[in-house]
Formats: C-alpha cells, structure tokens, sequence
C-alpha cells in the first residue's frame, strides 16, 4: 500500500506541473508561430533552425505547426526530420516536472533539449543531401494549410485548448503512464536487483529495446524510459537514442497524409538516432 501510495502522490505532483507547463507553452505558441514561421521560406538553413526550434518546444504544437508547412509544400523533406528529431513530444513536460521535483538535474535537461536542437539541424543537412543524391520522390502536397484563427477568449481557450486539447488528449495519458511507470519500477527494485537487469552486459540490448520504442507513434511508453533514467539505470546514450527517434504524436499528421513520407522520415530518424547512440554507448555515456 505504501509503494502505491507514494507512486501515486509523485504522479499527481508531477502531473500537475507538466499541467501548468502545458498551459504557458499552449499560449506562447499560439501567439507567436505565425511572425516566426513567415520567417521559414526565406532561407533553407534558417528554415532547419526554425524547424529546430519548433521541435524543441515541449509538446505536440510545435512540431504540428511543421507538420502543416511540410503537409502544405512550405517545408521540406529536412526541415520536417530536424523537426522530429528535435522533439521530445510531451516526454519533453516530464523532463522540466521531474528537473522541478529534483528527480533529474536541470543541466541535464538543458544539455539533452540542446543537443536535440543541433542534431535536428545535422540530421536536416544529412537527409537533405540524401533526398538529392537518392533522388527520393514524396507525395505531392497540397494548397497551403491554415491553422484555424485562434481566438485568445478566456472561454475559448479553457473549452478548446485546456480542456478539449490539454486535458482530453495528453494529461491523463501522462498521469497514467507516469503512475504505471513509477509504481512497476519500485516494485521490481522492491523484489529483485534491478541494477543486475540494467548492467553494462545489458545495456546494448536495452539501447535497442529504446530504439524501437521510440518508432511507436504515441508518448506514453517513453515516459517509461525517462524513469529509468531519472533512476539511474540507464545511461544518456540510451535516452537520447530514443529521444532522436520518438516524435510523440508528432508523426501523426503526416500519417494521414502520406504513409510513404511518414516511414521515410521514421526510417530515416530511426537510422540516425542508432547511430547517434551507439557512437555515445562506445563513447562510455
């Protein structure tokens, strides 16, 4: 009863920062996407930067505001990688609520999110010249895609944003997800020694297990790795690797749009985030 008791209070408090972070994120998007992504055609290494950056920002509208230039002809095949690359989806949340609780340092968050960013630029670079040398042919896109006007109404913003959008689509998920992951590491840590489970003869194998987790097109299963890292029980190389991969709910536009570019750009990031992880695990990080 105490292990699920305490699972339980540590999942509520974390829950309720990544809710408050959600909120102020939801609100600075909105009211400045559209002056910065103006800026995106006019220059393809700035358009990467950009890509970037949208990716790096906590949450799923960021890189769904890529997702609309790439869907409308506005972003290419590397301004969308660098912005899958770079985020975090909302992993990216329980990273600054766990920084804030003390579980993980803010350095490394701070060092992983930058490192994220930079990686999404080379990644651009690289699948660009691949795009050319290949020859890689992508679904014809359609006429430009407008987000819808956002009204900044008290009562449209509650309705639509908080409740319909934050609450319904990612808060519980997280909750649950949190819970699950705490609870099922502190009971096993409680029965058996999970440090023989996560030693140095295992790690190559769980780096691959992270891997694969991050081509699932959802969050949740992440959070159970970013747990384990908070713990201690894996190493950076093996969190990066999956954060490289996993775009969160990013992906899933594109999905609807055209299956073929969505493996493209899954297949493509998947490649690079083992190679990005692997050079890291022989590196010793």
């Amino acid at each position: 009863m105490n292990l699920f008791i305490g699972s339980l209070v540590v999942s509520v408090q974390i829950t309720l920062i990544i809710f408050v972070l959600m909120i102020l994120v939801e609100l600075l998007v909105l009211k400045y996407q559209s002056k910065i992504i103006s800026l995106i055609s006019k220059n393809k290494f700035f358009g990467y930067l950009i890509s970037s950056f949208f990716g790096i920002i906590p949450g799923c509208v960021g890189t769904f505001a890529m997702d609309s230039l790439y869907m409308s002809g506005l972003l290419g095949f590397g301004g969308i990688v660098a912005a899958m690359i770079a985020t975090s989806g909302d992993e990216a949340f329980m990273m600054m609520a766990m920084a804030t609780e003390g579980e993980i340092s803010w350095t490394i968050v701070l060092v992983l999110i930058l490192t994220l960013f930079f990686l999404g630029i080379a990644g651009a670079f690289i699948a660009d010249y691949l795009k050319r040398k290949f020859n890689f042919k992508f679904y014809n896109k359609c006429k430009i895609i407008h987000h819808d006007v956002v009204e900044f109404k008290i009562g449209h913003f509650l309705k639509e944003h908080i409740y319909h959008h934050i609450i319904k689509k990612h808060l519980w998920q997280i909750f649950l997800w949190l819970f699950f992951s705490v609870f099922v590491i502190n009971l096993v840590a409680s029965m058996v020694d999970v440090e023989l489970i996560f030693s140095s003869s295992n790690l190559i194998y769980i780096l691959l297990i992270a891997a694969l987790v991050g081509v699932l097109p959802i969050s949740g299963p992440n959070i159970f790795l970013l747990v384990l890292f908070s713990k201690g029980l894996i190493p950076f190389s093996v969190l990066l690797a999956n954060s490289i991969i996993q775009d969160g709910h990013g992906l899933l536009p594109i999905m609807g749009f055209s299956m073929d570019d969505a493996v493209k750009i899954k297949l493509f990031n998947f490649i690079f985030g083992l190679i990005v992880g692997f050079s890291l695990f022989a590196l010793g990080f």
